[in-house]
């Protein structure tokens, strides 16, 4: 009979089946939960009359904040927690009904903030009350949830059998992909009318649903976590120093964590696209049926994606799909140095966004089980925090500088939005640092022993 192992653990088919199952469907539901929470918060706060200022604040650099402030520490902690549970399962049973109540909060704030305003407040307006408690509910949802988004991550390098991690990660991908569609097509369109039902109703689901799945997928024995030299294993600045000394002193990590900033780096500037599409004559409606159409392109080819990294290595499979995407993106510069008729820009377009897409789905197939062959499993959450340490505070410096560029180069151009017609010159030079690298990494890589070491 054929068995995958994943250390301890030993699967039959029917149990890898079972496995997938929970875990996917674990992510069906924290999906949606992060969809309702990420789409409608804004939302919520714009109908409450918040500054963009404050929706920044509250929707951006807090979450930024505390992913570089809490992720390194929960990470090392989970890392190095041994129960009878596991070494994940404690944060994420712990974390998931307190995520579920603050979005069962923040559904009924405006009913909250009434009764706050009467009972504590009463010489504020209701509406001052309801924004600020809106507020300081998605800052304690934010720092709740980084338990679930890190914790969740690692516990399937610690689950999944290694040789079948990519077509999970493909499947993972996928599931993601279908509740975002389902969401926008059924939900997305009521947030005016039943936006206290969808918190609710997404709040209750992943509470049961998630619970559900940490009770069922069982973890494995490991061995006891690394000992810290003698003389440095309490207190907060010496393990902070060991984080430091363990993480960003061998050049193998720095070359790994800077390929990654630089692709992080390159979706900088993704939120700016929809504004190239308009500037070569798309409308909004255009430009939503071509991302469902690009999504379901995505959900056919990550499976054979995503199979291909498991025979290659995901860390081969990246350079491919690299390389590829250097070739096609600037392509779609022809927009600025080329004057197409307006009668062919939207089909253009349309081409030569759906075949950025496709070739991106390489990477997008083989980022993550990347991850999971190259960092040490001992210590998994440490060196993926560190890697999103050093991505977060890139990618808060260069959202501001690509706003800086977006916008002196609409001072020297007079046609409306033609100045997101230049993205590409940023995705290209941010996809070529990070292709060199990505090579630097698979030559360090290679020197140390590569798949036989």
């Amino acid at each position: 009979m054929t068995t995958y192992r994943a250390g301890t653990l030993v699967y039959s088919k029917l149990g890898l089946l079972a496995l997938f199952g929970w875990l996917l469907g674990g992510d069906f539901v924290f999906n949606l939960m992060e969809i309702v929470a990420g789409n409608f918060i804004p939302l919520k706060l714009k109908y409450l009359e918040a500054p963009n200022w404050l929706i920044g604040l509250v929707v951006t650099t807090v979450p930024s904040v505390i992913g570089m402030t809490v992720t390194p520490v929960i990470s090392v902690s989970s890392d190095r927690t041994r129960t009878r549970w596991g070494r994940r399962m404690p944060y994420l049973l712990a974390a998931t009904p307190f995520v579920a109540l603050s979005l069962v909060l923040i559904g009924t704030s405006d009913s909250l903030g009434s009764w706050l305003q009467i009972a504590g407040f009463p010489g504020s307006s209701v509406a001052a009350v309801t924004l600020w408690t809106v507020c300081l509910l998605v800052v304690g949802f934010q720092f709740l949830n980084v338990f679930v988004t890190n914790i969740y991550f690692y516990l399937f390098n610690d689950v999944v059998p290694p040789e079948l991690m990519s077509r999970f990660m493909a499947l993972f991908r996928i599931v993601s992909i279908a509740a975002t569609s389902g969401f926008q097509f059924f939900l997305f369109g009521k947030a005016g009318t039943h936006m206290r039902e969808i918190f609710l109703g997404s709040a209750a689901l992943y509470a049961v649903v998630f619970s559900l799945m940490c009770l069922r997928v069982r973890e494995g024995r490991y061995d006891e976590p690394p000992q810290a030299p003698e003389g440095d294993a309490t207190g907060l600045w010496k393990g902070a120093r060991r984080y430091v000394v363990e993480c960003f002193t061998e050049r193998f990590y720095w070359y790994f964590f800077l390929a990654n900033m630089f692709w992080g780096l390159g979706f900088a500037v993704v939120s700016f696209r929809v504004f190239f599409a308009e500037s070569v004559g798309l409308s909004l409606d255009d430009f939503g049926r071509l991302m469902g159409c690009v999504g379901v392109i995505t959900a056919a080819l990550l499976y054979p994606a995503a199979a291909l990294a498991d025979r290659l290595h995901p860390l081969r499979v990246m350079l491919l799909g690299l390389a590829l995407l250097l070739l096609v993106v600037p392509f779609q510069l022809i927009f600025v140095v080329v004057d197409i008729p307006s009668a062919y820009t939207r089909g253009l377009y349309m081409a030569l966004f759906a075949l950025h897409i496709t070739v991106q789905t390489l990477c997008m197939a083989a980022q993550m089980p990347m991850f999971m062959k190259l960092l040490p499993k001992d210590r998994f959450g440490q060196f993926a925090s560190a890697n999103g340490f050093v991505t977060s505070a890139a990618m808060m410096l260069g959202g501001v500088l690509a706003g800086v560029w977006l916008d002196r180069l609409d001072a020297s151009h007079i046609v409306p939005l033609y100045q997101y017609r230049y993205l590409p010159v940023w995705v290209s030079a941010c996809l070529g640092l990070c292709l060199f690298f990505m090579m630097l990494l698979y030559r360090e890589w290679k020197r140390r022993g590569g798949e036989a070491s």
